[in-house]
Protein backbone atom coordinates (compact mmCIF):
# COMPACT_ATOMS: atom_id res chain seq x y z
CA UNK A 1 0.00 0.00 0.00
CA UNK A 2 1.29 3.43 -0.93
CA UNK A 3 1.60 6.20 1.69
CA UNK A 4 0.47 9.72 0.86
CA UNK A 5 3.02 12.45 1.56
CA UNK A 6 3.35 16.12 0.75
CA UNK A 7 6.58 16.92 -1.13
CA UNK A 8 8.83 19.51 0.51
CA UNK A 9 8.33 21.94 -2.37
CA UNK A 10 4.54 22.14 -1.77
CA UNK A 11 2.51 23.72 1.06
CA UNK A 12 -1.00 22.94 2.26
CA UNK A 13 -2.99 24.45 5.12
CA UNK A 14 -5.92 22.06 4.64
CA UNK A 15 -7.91 24.43 2.44
CA UNK A 16 -5.26 25.60 -0.07
CA UNK A 17 -2.54 23.59 -1.82
CA UNK A 18 0.19 25.29 -3.84
CA UNK A 19 3.90 25.13 -4.69
CA UNK A 20 6.17 26.88 -2.16
CA UNK A 21 7.83 28.79 -4.97
CA UNK A 22 6.10 30.10 -8.07
CA UNK A 23 2.51 29.67 -6.89
CA UNK A 24 -0.04 31.18 -9.26
CA UNK A 25 -3.81 30.97 -9.57
CA UNK A 26 -3.38 28.25 -12.19
CA UNK A 27 -1.27 25.91 -10.01
CA UNK A 28 -3.19 26.41 -6.75
CA UNK A 29 -6.00 24.10 -5.62
CA UNK A 30 -8.62 24.70 -2.95
CA UNK A 31 -10.97 22.69 -0.75
CA UNK A 32 -14.12 24.50 0.33
CA UNK A 33 -17.64 23.39 1.25
CA UNK A 34 -16.89 19.78 0.28
CA UNK A 35 -15.47 20.67 -3.14
CA UNK A 36 -11.89 20.17 -4.35
CA UNK A 37 -11.05 22.30 -7.38
CA UNK A 38 -8.52 24.56 -9.08
CA UNK A 39 -8.45 28.10 -7.70
CA UNK A 40 -8.81 29.44 -11.25
CA UNK A 41 -11.09 28.14 -14.02
CA UNK A 42 -12.90 25.61 -11.84
CA UNK A 43 -15.43 23.83 -14.03
CA UNK A 44 -17.75 20.93 -13.27
CA UNK A 45 -15.31 18.55 -14.96
CA UNK A 46 -12.37 19.80 -12.84
CA UNK A 47 -14.27 19.71 -9.52
CA UNK A 48 -14.43 16.76 -7.13
CA UNK A 49 -16.70 16.23 -4.13
CA UNK A 50 -15.76 14.89 -0.71
CA UNK A 51 -18.36 14.25 2.01
CA UNK A 52 -15.98 12.91 4.63
CA UNK A 53 -16.08 9.37 3.28
CA UNK A 54 -16.61 9.39 -0.50
CA UNK A 55 -14.39 11.19 -3.03
CA UNK A 56 -15.82 11.47 -6.55
CA UNK A 57 -16.00 13.77 -9.57
CA UNK A 58 -18.79 16.33 -9.50
CA UNK A 59 -19.61 15.38 -13.08
CA UNK A 60 -19.88 11.84 -14.47
CA UNK A 61 -19.14 10.00 -11.23
CA UNK A 62 -19.23 6.21 -11.55
CA UNK A 63 -18.10 3.20 -9.54
CA UNK A 64 -14.80 3.19 -11.42
CA UNK A 65 -13.82 6.78 -10.52
CA UNK A 66 -15.19 6.92 -6.97
CA UNK A 67 -12.95 6.48 -3.93
CA UNK A 68 -13.84 5.54 -0.34
CA UNK A 69 -11.96 6.73 2.76
CA UNK A 70 -12.36 4.18 5.54
CA UNK A 71 -12.21 4.85 9.29
CA UNK A 72 -8.54 3.77 9.37
CA UNK A 73 -7.49 6.51 6.94
CA UNK A 74 -7.18 4.21 3.93
CA UNK A 75 -8.39 5.56 0.58
CA UNK A 76 -9.39 2.88 -1.90
CA UNK A 77 -11.38 2.60 -5.10
CA UNK A 78 -15.06 1.84 -4.58
CA UNK A 79 -14.71 -0.92 -7.16
CA UNK A 80 -11.94 -3.56 -7.33
CA UNK A 81 -9.93 -2.27 -4.36
CA UNK A 82 -6.66 -4.05 -3.57
CA UNK A 83 -3.46 -3.34 -1.63
CA UNK A 84 -1.78 -2.08 -4.80
CA UNK A 85 -4.42 0.57 -5.59
CA UNK A 86 -5.13 1.70 -2.02
CA UNK A 87 -3.44 4.57 -0.19
CA UNK A 88 -2.64 5.20 3.45
CA UNK A 89 -3.55 8.88 3.85
CA UNK A 90 -0.96 9.10 6.63
CA UNK A 91 -2.99 11.79 8.42
CA UNK A 92 -2.84 14.16 5.45
CA UNK A 93 -5.62 16.51 4.39
CA UNK A 94 -8.01 15.28 1.69
CA UNK A 95 -6.62 18.06 -0.51
CA UNK A 96 -3.15 16.47 -0.41
CA UNK A 97 -4.63 13.01 -0.96
CA UNK A 98 -6.65 14.23 -3.97
CA UNK A 99 -3.60 15.99 -5.46
CA UNK A 100 -1.51 12.82 -5.30
CA UNK A 101 -4.11 10.18 -6.19
CA UNK A 102 -6.39 11.97 -8.65
CA UNK A 103 -4.37 14.87 -10.08
CA UNK A 104 -1.06 12.97 -9.90
CA UNK A 105 0.82 16.20 -9.19
CA UNK A 106 3.78 14.25 -7.80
Amino acid sequence: MKKISLPKDWVCDGSTLKPKIGATLSNTWIYERGELKPKMNATLSKTWLFDGQTLKPKMNASLSNTWILDNKGILKPKMNASQSNSYDTNGNSILIVWAEVVLKLW
